[in-house]
């Protein structure tokens, strides 16, 4: 299992490549600009069944977003530390 973080927003060439990396039971988590994926209807098709997706709560916030905007769970930095202190490898 990965988690892998993705930092910048969905126009980034880098961003995408990263959720194509991420494999059934690898966890995902959005922060800084990489959050607006959160607002995407179709984010879910975009990554492989299996991949659980986050979005850091503090940085969707901060981007004007309004919590029930998101489509997908969303965490704090408490959570987030949980997640980097259970999984093996970190691609970020």
């Amino acid at each position: 299992m990965a988690l892998i973080i993705v930092k910048k927003s969905p126009e980034n060439k880098i961003s995408e490549f990263l959720l194509k990396l991420a494999l059934p039971h690898d966890k995902v988590i959005f922060i800084q600009d990489g959050v607006i994926f959160a607002i995407e209807k179709n984010l879910k098709t975009m990554v492989k069944d299996g991949v659980e997706l986050f979005a850091l709560k503090e940085d969707f916030i901060a981007r004007g977003f309004e919590e029930s905007e998101s489509q997908i769970p969303l965490i704090d930095y408490e959570g987030w530390a949980d997640l980097i202190e259970r999984d093996e490898k970190i691609i970020s």
